[in-house]
């Protein structure tokens, strides 16, 4: 690795990491992820338990939102990856019982943010 890339402040550069307020991909992100939880809440707040609740929708919408408003990283990849798990939290929130398998496919996931990556870095360059 070329000695650029593994400073302090990689992947971000030594630009100051601030929250994505105005970005409209992190605000359409996370309106998703809210809009998702709200439905979820609405449907089973009568059936599910409180804790039941928390662990299924409201952790994995406040994850979502939390990463939806981060600073995006340098690398298209990265960004992909970033924004396909914001949209997997908003996914999830509406699975219930099935959010432990989708978790479980994080790595196809992340392999799919390798190929559109590599497909979008290869348009740029060609």
């Amino acid at each position: 690795m070329s000695p650029k890339l593994t400073g302090p402040d990689y992947p971000y550069g030594s630009s100051p990491l601030r929250p994505q307020w105005r970005e409209p991909w992190a605000r359409g992100l996370a309106t998703l992820v809210v809009i998702s939880a709200v439905i979820s809440l609405l449907t089973h707040y009568k059936k599910w338990p409180l804790e039941h609740l928390a662990l299924m929708v409201i952790f994995p919408a406040l994850l979502g939102i939390t990463l939806a408003f981060a600073p995006d990283p340098a690398a298209v990849v990265s960004r992909t990856a970033k924004r396909l798990t914001v949209a997997g939290c908003a996914i999830g929130t509406l699975l219930g019982a099935r959010l432990a398998p989708m978790i479980l496919a994080v790595p196809a996931l992340l392999a799919a943010s390798v190929a559109i990556g590599s497909l979008r870095g290869g348009r740029s360059r060609g």
